[in-house]
């Protein structure tokens, strides 16, 4: 099957000609309208996790161009921590399925070969008779939430759980945020803090998605804190303290998952090591040698 032609030429178009809303206000409403259709549809709950988050990191690279983001589907799959870039476009393509994103193949004008694809989050079908009600009653709770955070202009932190999602990163384990939030409640500082796991994921090249462990994650989060509080790092008692020691405490868990990964696929690895005898030093070797036997 041959490939459409592609018109859009990225680095000749104004880009805010693609924005598909007036302002983040009509952003939030649409994501919130979308996010409800992804919950009601009849995908695995995975599956269904996966496109909110990647709906909500949409909306998130949206702001200058309110609908329009246009990121390397490669920098996508780093963020969630996936391996294959086509994974992504596999996310991608489920929304578009769904009328939620409309995506729009783009070329550089140098050499006229494809590059980044345009993203547009589309705005949702108007409702019809029989769900009116139940769109004007999430459009008053929308308001609700975000006179809620206008006026909490001193702390931003400070919020109703009912504006939980939208302040918080989907992807982020909701225990995770319980957490480290009585000790840092900046949003800004748990989204790094999981960082330095999704980092530490990474470096140790472990095949199972990020989202699958769970366990280590809070494990590691976790110990962090309770060290923090005890005082026993080292680095002393502080919040780059912690970003350090939860990305090292994270790491070695992550390296033992990989140990296991590698166990699993080649069991004879765990019978050699237990068949291989240790190997003496240099110094225990002498002192053999000049002993006398009896």
């Amino acid at each position: 099957m041959a490939k459409s032609k592609i018109d859009v030429v990225i680095d000749k178009i104004d880009k805010s000609e693609y924005a598909t809303f007036q302002s983040m206000e009509e952003l939030r409403e649409a994501v919130n309208v979308h996010v409800h259709t992804i919950q009601d549809s009849d995908l695995r709950p995975s599956t269904k996790r996966k496109l909110i988050s990647l709906l909500d990191y949409l909306r998130d690279h949206s702001r200058v161009y309110f609908g329009l983001s246009f990121r390397r589907r490669s920098i996508i799959a780093e963020h969630f921590g996936v391996n294959k870039a086509d994974t992504v476009g596999e996310w991608l393509k489920r929304l578009s399925d769904m009328g939620i994103v409309r995506i729009i193949p783009t070329k550089r004008s140098r050499d006229m070969k494809q590059t980044v694809n345009l993203v547009q989050i589309l705005p949702p079908p108007q409702p019809t008779n029989g769900s009116k009600q139940v769109q004007e009653k999430e459009k008053i709770e929308h308001l609700e939430d975000n006179t809620l955070i206008k006026t909490n202009t001193k702390d931003h932190n400070i919020r109703k759980e009912d504006t939980y999602e939208e302040v918080y990163p989907s992807y982020i384990p909701h225990q995770f945020i319980m957490r480290v939030k009585p000790l840092f409640p900046n949003v800004k500082k748990a989204y790094e803090l999981f960082g330095k796991v999704r980092l530490a994921y990474l470096k140790s090249t472990v095949e199972k998605p990020l989202e699958e462990l769970e366990s280590i994650i809070l494990t590691a989060i976790s110990d962090a804190v309770s060290a923090l509080k005890l005082r026993r790092i080292k680095k002393g008692y502080s919040y780059e303290a912690l970003k350090g020691y939860l990305y090292g405490t994270a790491h070695r868990l992550f390296l033992e998952e990989k140990r296991r990964e590698s166990v699993r696929k080649d069991p004879t690895l765990l019978i050699n090591f237990l068949n291989t005898k240790p190997k003496k030093s240099i110094l225990v070797k002498k002192i053999e040698s000049l002993s006398i036997p009896w």
